[in-house]
């Protein structure tokens, strides 16, 4: 009996919620289109420049530890003298190539998060711009 209360209880308070959100649009101001088309654009920009955020942050994570990663290569050797025990004996020219691609992704990783930057300091400049345009329609006389 009481779950069919609760029930009846959550459906009438959603057609309520819903009821009441339909007439407090119809009973406000009409939105001026220019407006709403500018804080759509807004919104837009908004997501994109989160998205580029997150990209930053996986990146500049990457970054970080590609760096902190960059422990010395294995000299084989008898575990006295530093070495590794049963390692495969290094080769120099594999471990140049190592550090090369390495230093080849850090390298493109930086390149990267100096891409992303512009684009997220290009995507805030555009939202100022919006944010002016709002502000200049919302101050304007008769609307």
């Amino acid at each position: 009996m009481e779950i069919k209360i609760l029930a009846v209880f959550l459906l009438s308070s959603s057609l309520m919620g819903s009821v009441l959100a339909q007439t407090s649009v119809s009973i406000g101001p009409k939105p001026d289109p220019q407006v709403a088309q500018l804080e759509m654009a807004l919104n837009r920009l908004n997501q994109e420049q989160q998205s580029v955020y997150q990209q930053f942050q996986m990146i500049q994570d990457l970054r970080r530890n590609e760096i902190q990663d960059g422990h010395p290569l294995i000299v084989q050797g008898p575990p006295a003298m530093g070495g590794v025990k049963d390692a495969p004996p290094t080769n120099y020219d594999d471990n140049i190539r190592l550090q090369r691609e390495r230093q080849e992704r850090i390298q493109k990783y930086t390149d990267d998060l100096n891409r992303l930057y512009s684009r997220y300091a290009e995507l805030g400049e555009q939202k100022k711009t919006l944010l002016d345009q709002i502000m200049e329609l919302s101050k304007a006389p008769g609307r």
